[in-house]
């Protein structure tokens, strides 16, 4: 098990009362529920950052695609003449 070290977190008293609601409903502890709820947040984060920066570089690469062809490409889902997804 990974060595773990105490955080003081400041919440409003009704998180509070929500994260005991939630953790007694569980059959855990409040701490127990932080940590999976931060764990969670900085999983979608680490994962946005990621694609922001591949994105960036692919566009710094000069894999862009101009703005007029993605529009007409979005415009044209679920119609008779519907585009294939334009090509950097």
């Amino acid at each position: 098990m990974p060595k773990t070290k105490t955080m003081t977190l400041r919440v409003d008293e009704r998180m509070k009362e929500r994260l005991a609601s939630v953790a007694a409903s569980q059959r855990r502890s409040a701490s127990f529920i932080a940590h999976e709820a931060i764990e969670d947040y900085l999983r979608v984060q680490e994962a946005q950052l990621a694609g922001i920066r591949q994105a960036i570089e692919a566009a710094d690469a000069g894999e862009t695609i101009a703005g007029d062809e993605v529009r007409a490409w979005v415009e044209s889902w679920g119609g008779p003449g519907e585009r294939s997804k334009p090509k950097a």
